[in-house]
């Protein structure tokens, strides 16, 4: 299938290009001035913005069944006492479900790719496939009891499961406070052994940070590092509460930081230091975490709280830009999740694109298309989002490989009986 979108106002290498995208099949061939092609479907994009699609650097897709569940609590109430108790409650049919509901919130929000912790993997991943999303795979999250032979026998199948060229597998290991150290251990040489990445949520709440510090005597870098865990290509969500000594540990192992910031301000859980770790050389993406804590699956809300969060605690204006927000949005999280060819409009890329509607009186007068893109625009701005060459949403209709009324129906009755 050939592509030929004309013209555009294409966010393309961090500055705003107007004229014509081709794609043909999974690639992009062609991003330039005005160009005569023959293609199987021309799109006029009317002036209205063409770009790379979201990267969701962190999320808990099938959390979509418990929206609005156990809200106004801090972290670990919220989690032990009442996530914990409904999650296992579902089955796989449950999971697949959620995920389905959360691919289709996340394709509408124009969010291309994303990072998936949760389990029962085997309906993650039918989802996943039959969606056509790009999707990095965490596993397993918890032992559950396995042995370390368990668990090796567990991983060496899922990942080979993993045949889709658009499902990336990695390990994930939950917290430092739901595995052992011997737990991690295995985690990290199963890693080491396979040359897979690691990912982790890391530094969340000061209770974490206290709990660690009591536990380990060092902070919670200082006992990844211990473990071996950072000599691993790491990705590490939220990281609410490092101190400098702890962001120079990440940055001396390239480690990527995935900051979260509607859900821990929703939780209570602070504010993180996004400033200080983009100084010291970090890789900074942006997730949306679940659902159950956010309560949304929306990057424009992620992007704006990213640019302002800081400016606001440091009470500087200056400390991050539009653009450097939108390639946290994009591009590094591309980079963290190993999804090469993505997170830019540029020829050889996959064709991974979304366009924003700028025909809004919240986006009027057009004095800054990239700064409208972090500070004015919502995700119901998306018009399409296009994943590998193939458009999955366009203009409120879905092409995921469920009907959205009977996702939605599913869902509902799923809830009802879990709650």
């Amino acid at each position: 299938m050939k592509y030929h979108f004309y013209n555009a106002n294409i966010l393309s290498e961090g500055k705003i290009l107007h004229g014509d995208v081709v794609v043909e099949d999974e690639k992009i061939i062609y991003v330039g001035k005005d160009i005569a092609v023959k293609a199987d479907r021309e799109i006029d994009v009317k002036g209205n913005v063409l770009m790379a699609g979201f990267v969701n650097a962190h999320v808990h897709t099938p959390m979509t069944l418990l929206r609005g569940v156990a809200d106004d609590m801090e972290l670990y109430s919220w989690l032990y006492d009442n996530i914990f108790p409904a999650e296992q409650k579902l089955t796989p049919e449950d999971v697949y479900w959620g995920e389905m509901l959360g691919i289709a919130e996340q394709v509408r929000a124009g969010i291309t790719a994303f990072d998936e912790n949760y389990f029962h993997f085997d309906a993650i991943i039918d989802a996943v496939k039959k969606s056509g999303i790009r999707c990095r795979l965490g596993l397993p999250g918890n032992f559950n009891s396995k042995s370390a032979k368990e668990m090796n026998e567990f991983l060496d199948l899922y990942i080979s499961k993993l045949d889709n060229k658009l499902i990336k597998p990695a390990i994930y290991a939950h917290s430092i406070y739901t595995l052992t150290e011997e737990e991690l251990s295995i985690l990290v040489d199963y890693s080491a052994k396979h040359k897979l990445p690691v990912c982790m949520h890391l530094a969340e709440t000061l209770k974490e940070v206290g709990d660690c510090t009591v536990k380990n005597e060092c902070t919670p870098p200082e006992y990844l590092e211990k473990l071996g865990f950072l000599d691993r290509p790491s990705t590490l969500y939220h990281c609410v509460h490092l101190d400098k000594d702890d962001i120079k540990i990440l940055a001396d192992y390239n480690a990527n930081v995935v900051t979260c910031p509607s859900s821990n301000l929703k939780l209570g859980s602070g504010i993180a230091p996004i400033y200080s770790m983009k100084e010291h050389g970090l890789n900074i993406c942006i997730g949306t975490d679940g659902t159950a804590s956010n309560n949304s699956l929306d990057m424009f809300k992620e992007m704006f709280l990213v640019a302002t969060l800081n400016k606001a605690t440091l009470y500087d204006a200056s400390i991050i830009s539009a653009n450097e927000v939108l390639d946290m949005a994009t591009k590094n999280g591309a980079l963290a999740l190993g999804f090469e060819g993505c997170g830019d409009i540029i020829e050889g890329n996959y064709a991974d694109l979304i366009l924003i509607d700028l025909n809004k009186p919240h986006h009027q007068p057009l004095n800054n298309i990239i700064s409208n893109l972090v500070y004015s625009a919502k995700s119901s701005d998306v018009y399409f989002t296009m994943v590998n060459g193939k458009i999955l949403y366009e203009d409120g209709k879905f092409n995921i490989g469920e009907d959205i009324e009977k996702i939605y129906e599913n869902c509902q009755k799923i809830t009802k009986r879990i709650l």
